[in-house]
């Protein structure tokens, strides 16, 4: 009898063991699953748009520098004449319209407001805010772009608070979006972020909008340059652990269509991809937290150490911009190692022999003590028949490259998508630092 009992006691000890390891093996399986899944990073398809008039391209790159001017809050100029407002191709006199087309060569996603109202925002990693037109924005003022109506969201909470954004200046006068602050859940990616504030814009000028490819604008920069101290998305998407660590990606891709092309890039959130990029990510920390800044150990254009254009330079990043932004100085020598001259100079930006490509130099950049490199064909930006170089500068007499504070921009590289066009670039706001590596 206590052999029996004793043999029962050991196989229901055995069974209970095995249960256990069962159920152990389980939780392990059901950890790792949710490990994959909390790991996985979220990916935002970009559309990238491409003029077929390059004309109008030209034109776009110039008011470019009119919005990234406004970004950076650098002051107006007084003094500047009416000519300076003008601009002249083939002999005829035409208009700046500030902001007009000047994201039409940019990078935009979908995302959603509140039921289902689906907006193209364009991204910009040189801004904090989102914004998209109100319902209450007039449609001729609006014309082609979708319209937020908070009556529509049972998700809407109301703010009211007055918003205004200036993009750029035309003959002195001011070119402002206005609007008032919502609270609605913002969906991106999949990903539906509460609460999260944002602008409706009820004014904006006549026809400045009327030919762009998106809606509004989502801002990836830090809450230091936020208007009104609005909480941007990306930390919105952090604080309600959304996104298993506070980075995102953005991986871009630069094969001219000349259509609106749906495979643009990627936005990614959360970690980044490592199939997307070769080797390992070179870190380098911010030197300023706001706008995505960092020092470059130093710019060469060319193989002679005579041809470095800056040691330790205050950089940038900014996917709002197409171009690389140099100090006047700098694009001066840039301009003659390349062979250009003002008469090359066409709506702000000089033009270039595209035959001449292949025999121009390499430039590159020493980042957290690593090399990268963009050939000619990178930093080129080619539209149909027409080359424009890809450097240009802030410095046109038209702004003080200081803002309120006192901040000297004189001196500032801002890398646009000319730049990023060849990597993964990697932004951690965690660490407050940005990771590069070349694109597979």
């Amino acid at each position: 009898m206590q052999c029996n009992w004793r043999q029962n006691w050991m196989l229901w000890l055995t069974a209970l063991l095995l249960l256990l390891l069962l159920q152990l093996d389980e939780s392990v399986a059901a950890a790792k699953s949710q490990k994959r899944r909390r790991h996985k990073a979220h990916h935002v398809k970009l559309e990238r748009h491409d003029h077929e008039h390059h004309e109008k391209s030209l034109s776009n790159l110039q008011f470019e520098m009119l919005a990234l001017r406004t970004k950076l809050k650098l002051k107006s100029n007084e003094t500047v004449s009416q000519s300076q407002s003008t601009t002249s191709v083939n002999g005829v006199s035409t208009p700046r319209v500030p902001l007009g087309n000047a994201y039409n060569t940019e990078y935009f996603g979908t995302i959603q407001i509140g039921s289902q109202q689906t907006f193209k925002v364009l991204f910009d990693t040189a801004s904090s805010n989102l914004w998209v037109p109100s319902v209450k924005c007039p449609t001729n003022n609006c014309t082609n772009m979708e319209r937020y109506n908070s009556s529509l969201s049972s998700s809407y909470q109301a703010n009211g608070t007055a918003f205004e954004i200036q993009y750029a200046s035309h003959n002195n006068q001011p070119t402002i979006l206005e609007g008032f602050l919502s609270t609605d859940t913002v969906t991106i990616a999949g990903l539906a972020i509460k609460g999260q504030t944002f602008a409706e814009i009820t004014a904006l000028p006549s026809g400045v909008f009327s030919r762009a490819n998106f809606d509004g604008i989502f801002g990836l920069g830090f809450q230091e340059i936020s208007i009104d101290d609005v909480t941007p998305p990306m930390y919105k998407l952090v604080e309600q652990d959304l996104i298993t660590q506070p980075t995102f990606s953005i991986y871009l891709n630069r094969n001219n269509t000349g259509t609106i092309d749906p495979s643009g890039g990627k936005l990614l959130l959360g970690p980044s991809d490592p199939t997307l990029y070769s080797g390992c990510l070179t870190y380098v920390p911010l030197s300023v937290v706001g706008y995505w800044q960092f020092t470059t150990g130093s710019i060469q254009l060319g193989e002679s150490s005579n041809n470095k254009l800056c040691s330790n330079c205050e950089t940038i990043l900014d996917v709002g911009t197409s171009l690389i932004v140099a100090p006047l100085p700098a694009l001066k020598r840039i301009n003659a190692l390349l062979g250009i001259t003002e008469a090359d100079k066409r709506d702000g930006v000089y033009t270039i022999d595209c035959a001449r490509i292949p025999s121009l130099p390499s430039l590159t950049l020493n980042i957290g003590r690593h090399d990268f490199t963009l050939k000619a064909s990178d930093y080129v930006v080619q539209y149909k028949s027409t080359c424009v170089s890809g450097f240009t500068s802030l410095d046109d007499g038209s702004t003080e490259l200081s803002d309120d504070r006192g901040t000297d921009y004189s001196t500032l590289w801002v890398l646009g998508d000319v730049f990023m066009g060849p990597f993964y670039l990697e932004f951690d706001l965690g660490y407050k630092r940005i990771g590069i590596a070349p694109k597979i």
